[in-house]
């Protein structure tokens, strides 16, 4: 069995991504990756969307970039992808996976960017903020990628090569935005649309093992599970948060919308759930990845809290990760018609809970007047107290995931802003910027960072022109 706080990679892993040499079928004009070996991984690789089972967001292994080199980090490379990226980068060995909204997921060489592969999911492209498209980031496990689709579809590909394994559709009428989570012999993923649900895969066919129905009693509830499950390898139990109460339905009461649900691994038996509102007609849901941390005390005696926590779109919630007793919870921003962390804009580290928080108060919640507001903030919360130990204003929204590394702190903004701050203090250390906003956000891997841009707008460059970049220490 895995240790809670274990790297996950495992010797299978490794031995896998050393010793696989696979034949290939043909992919067409992108089989650049004929022949190739597996990734043999990395020392610091960012093997899934959140980093580790945890889903901490924290490269514990990054041991190249730190406070006093990060402000050197200068673009290395960029690959034009010529469509919306809204996944995050997975980075392992000499491969970076990455999903974009024409329904191709591709894998670039990290030194160059150059493409080798490019796998067709079958998902036909459609407008933008359509949920028919591909947001899911891989996880990267024993020479294969998994991924889900807007339609349905939970894919394995082979890493070397791009070619199809499986595909396993969960349901009709149903699209995954979340990104899976791979432990052992499973897949978990979680479901939105008309029947939101919480899905076990089995790793090497892609049947489903079990479902667990976020709503039970009706049809078209909402509930929907946007982000990614967390895994405690010790006591075995799996972790989702869900979102409202569906904008066709009432706006509840609802069981399980708006929650965090703790299942077993094993069976998908219920555990424990928090409902933080059982109505919702404010689409205050959760956004946020749950994230399992160890809470030390500030006191002399260190006493210790097993937590999983959470961001929705009004503050962060710590709950006891057992019994489901709220810890402390935190709101950075005043809402009026949301605020709050967004879009898995949280990270744990250095016994510490990193949140940017949003409020947006466009219009007023009474009279639906303009007010033409909006607030950003960053903060870092003591991870046993949720007190304030640091926090700065954001000059634009976050709209995408943050990272820690090896006392660093990373987030992009709205406006396309790439900044680093110490970690520990809220130094600023480094800022850079895109075209226009990280929706992907930012991942470190072996002293490189790497991020894309999902939404066109700047006056800098045309709209449209959609890339994935790498940073490196003077660009080299």
């Amino acid at each position: 069995m895995k240790k809670e706080n274990s790297f996950p990679w495992t010797r299978r892993d490794f031995l896998g991504g050393v010793g696989a040499s696979l034949a290939v079928t043909s992919l067409g004009p992108s089989a650049w990756g004929q022949g190739r070996r597996q990734p043999v991984p990395g020392p610091a690789d960012w093997p899934r969307f959140a980093y580790d089972l945890h889903n901490t967001r924290f490269n514990s292994r990054e041991t190249t970039l730190n406070t006093g080199n990060v402000g050197r980090l200068k673009l290395k490379w960029r690959h034009e992808v010529g469509a919306p990226i809204q996944s995050s980068p997975t980075v392992v060995g000499d491969s970076l996976f990455i999903g974009a909204w024409d329904g191709h997921f591709r894998s670039l060489d990290i030194e160059t960017g150059e493409q080798k592969w490019k796998y067709d999911a079958g998902v036909k492209p459609e407008p933008r903020w359509n949920l028919r498209n591909i947001k899911s980031s891989a996880h990267y496990d024993s020479g294969k990628i998994f991924f889900g689709t807007g339609a349905g579809d939970v894919n394995c590909v082979d890493a070397a090569t791009g070619r199809e394994i499986w595909k396993t559709n969960v349901g009709p009428g149903l699209f995954i935005s979340s990104s899976p989570t791979v432990y052992e012999d499973r897949v978990f993923i979680g479901i939105s649309g008309g029947n939101a649900q919480i899905a076990c895969l089995d790793v090497e066919t892609g049947a489903i093992r079990w479902r667990f129905k976020i709503i039970p009693d009706r049809e078209g509830g909402g509930g929907s599970v946007w982000t990614s499950t967390a895994v405690d390898v010790e006591q075995r139990i799996v972790y989702n948060v869900t979102g409202n109460p569906s904008s066709f339905d009432p706006p509840g009461p609802l069981l399980f919308s708006d929650s965090i649900i703790a299942n077993d691994l094993e069976t998908g038996e219920l555990l424990w759930h928090y409902q933080v509102r059982a109505s919702d007609p404010f689409d205050l849901d959760f956004s946020c990845h749950p994230m399992i941390f160890e809470a030390v005390s500030p006191g002399k005696r260190g006493a210790r809290r097993q937590c999983v926590g959470a961001g929705n779109k009004t503050a962060f919630f710590t709950w006891d990760r057992y019994t489901g007793e709220l810890l402390w919870r935190v709101m950075l921003t005043n809402w009026a018609t949301q605020g709050g962390p967004w879009w898995n804009s949280t990270a744990a580290a250095y016994n510490k809970v990193y949140v940017v928080s949003n409020a947006i108060t466009d219009r007023d919640p009474i009279t639906s007047r303009s007010l033409g507001l909006s607030e950003s903030v960053t903060a870092a919360l003591h991870a046993y107290t949720g007190e304030i130990v640091w926090w700065r204003h954001n000059n634009s929204m976050n709209r995408s995931p943050v990272c820690v590394a090896n006392g660093v702190f990373y987030q992009s903004l709205g406006d396309g802003r790439l900044e680093a701050f110490d970690a520990e203090t809220g130094k600023p250390l480094w800022e850079s910027s895109l075209p226009s906003t990280s929706r992907g956000g930012i991942v470190i891997a072996n002293g490189n960072l790497y991020t894309s841009n999902g939404e066109g707008g700047l006056p800098t460059e045309p709209r449209h022109r959609y890339y994935v970049y790498a940073y490196s220490i003077d660009g080299r």
